[in-house]
């Protein structure tokens, strides 16, 4: 797979620091649609003042907001990405960005964390290439759940090419809890998350002898994770599957006889969140049984989740026995891989440098054509601070291109 490689055009390695290479605007042919995508913490001001102390290397110039958003302009030029996917959007820089953005032929979508937070999530999108058929903002905090009582969100969109708006294309992102230690909210606020995109994306289903399997839209899931490789979350959305109930309280390790720790159980969330363990709503998979499998356009009136802007009071009397909840265990059917596959990329620093920023893509009907390389390990030792005289945030950006066959 060829990789662009970023390093090439590093200043000296006192400074060093990521510029990003503009790639071609992608267009489409007769019979795949090609887009790229850009997914970038850019940090917050706000969050950035607050926390000072984690910037003292960095020289006080560069994190003046006009100099660092000049930056941040210069690298979205230059990307030209046809999604892009924001997290730490400060609320106050709004008019700002999206002025910025719509004059280079964007439209965007925006999510402020809950409660009295400055920063959000945003994704944009280009007007010329993609119409907005669908949007969903997700909140992470529901009352009286001690472990979704976190100011965290995600956006869900669904998007139509415009040149085939009979096709849809899901792209959705997040930023998830950063707290170390506390990884039973990170794999709760991510199964929270995977419920409400297999609800966008869901199309239909085909009959497989006794089974209906069920068809999902090319799903594209970027964002700040908080998250290493090697942790069990990861490997859930990787491999669609994590057997949680004997491990470690609340980090999510292996329990071993010296721990001294309690471990999970079997419920990771209250079954009254009506979210199986397979990460789907239960009333939403009734209300698709009820109509021949067929995707309802109202079925979030149907989810059980609170959400600070909306009422829902479409819900069924009851769920279905042969739906789980509470079994220990935890699935999705979305089929992901990573672009960033490799454990050695770096993407920030967290006492050390590791990554945590991640586009994953369903490998059932996206392909992936190129990405930037993000350096390693060893290739960040030399990095002195971020931001820096060329890198307009503490968070490296990622970018790649697709190919999604059209029918």
């Amino acid at each position: 797979m060829p990789e662009s490689n970023i390093l090439e055009i590093l200043c000296s390695i006192q400074e060093k620091g990521y510029f990003p290479i503009g790639f071609g605007h992608s267009k489409a042919d007769n019979k795949s649609f090609n887009f790229s995508l850009l997914s970038y913490n850019i940090l917050a001001q706000e969050l950035l003042e607050k926390n000072a102390f984690l910037y003292d290397w960095s020289d006080v110039r560069v994190l003046n907001w006009d100099y660092r958003r000049q930056l941040l302009l210069t690298e979205i030029k230059q990307f030209n990405a046809d999604i892009i996917c924001f997290q730490e959007v400060q609320e106050s820089h709004l008019n700002w960005l999206f002025k910025k953005l719509s004059d280079l032929g964007y439209n965007g979508v925006y999510k402020k964390r809950t409660h009295d937070h400055c920063d959000g999530c945003a994704i944009y999108y280009r007007n010329d290439k993609f119409t907005l058929k669908e949007k969903v903002t997700v909140e992470y905090n529901q009352p009286g759940v001690n472990v979704l009582d976190r100011d965290n969100v995600g956006i869900v969109l669904r998007l139509s090419p415009r040149n085939n708006e009979a096709e849809n294309i899901i792209v959705s992102t997040t930023h998830i809890l950063y707290n170390k230690k506390r990884h039973d909210i990170k794999l709760a606020q991510v199964h929270l998350l995977l419920a409400e995109i297999e609800r966008v994306s869901y199309k239909g289903h085909k009959k497989v002898g006794d089974h209906n399997i069920p068809e999902y839209h090319p799903i594209i899931l970027t964002g700040d994770f908080n998250l290493e490789p090697n942790t069990a979350v990861y490997d859930f959305l990787i491999n669609g599957a994590l057997f949680y109930s004997n491990l470690q309280k609340p980090t999510l390790w292996s329990q071993n006889n010296q721990s001294g720790r309690c471990n999970m159980g079997n419920e990771l969330i209250p079954k009254s969140l009506g979210i199986t363990e397979y990460s789907q709503h239960s009333d939403i998979l009734e209300l698709r049984k009820n109509n021949n499998h067929k995707r309802q356009i109202n079925d979030s009136l149907y989810s059980k989740l609170y959400h600070s802007e909306r009422k829902n009071e479409q819900l069924l009397s009851s769920s279905s026995s042969e739906f789980k909840f509470g079994t220990g265990s935890v699935y999705h059917n979305l089929k992901f891989s990573s672009v960033y596959n490799n454990n050695n990329s770096c993407s920030t620093y967290h006492d050390r440098w590791t990554i945590v920023d991640y586009i994953f893509y369903t490998n059932t009907n996206l392909k992936l054509k190129t990405y930037m390389k993000l350096p390693n390990f060893a290739e960040c030792q030399p990095i002195l601070a971020m931001p820096n005289r060329v890198s307009p945030s503490d968070h490296l950006p990622l970018f790649a291109k697709f190919s999604y066959r059209i029918k």
